[in-house]
């Protein structure tokens, strides 16, 4: 159960979107309504993939315990890659919350 290495996540596609497209800012309201989707999107995905990468560092331990694989370096590397995955989730939603609490700090 291991991951394409070819494989692209969303925040990687939306930056390689953004430095291949002109710098010009947003010039409509569907515009911003099209970026904010895309960032909930991100999140999403970001979340899912976070989620993919434990399952698979569950299953990688189960098959380990179970003595099915002996492969302890592919247990070591998915257990690598979950934690990089938690790590990014949760270092994107404390840049949400202070964005957030950053947003309700200000004057009207």
């Amino acid at each position: 159960m291991s991951m394409n290495v070819n494989y692209v996540n969303p925040l990687q596609q939306n930056l390689i979107n953004l430095l291949s497209n002109d710098r010009s800012p947003l010039r409509t309201s569907a515009d911003a309504d099209a970026l904010a989707t895309s960032f909930s999107d991100i999140l999403s995905e970001s979340m899912k993939t976070a989620a993919l990468a434990d399952s698979e560092d569950k299953y990688s331990t189960l098959q380990l315990i179970a003595g099915q694989s002996d492969d302890l370096s592919g247990l070591l590397l998915d257990a690598q890659k979950a934690e990089l995955s938690l790590n990014l989730a949760l270092q994107i939603r404390n840049k949400v919350i202070d964005a957030y609490n950053e947003i309700m700090r200000m004057q009207v």
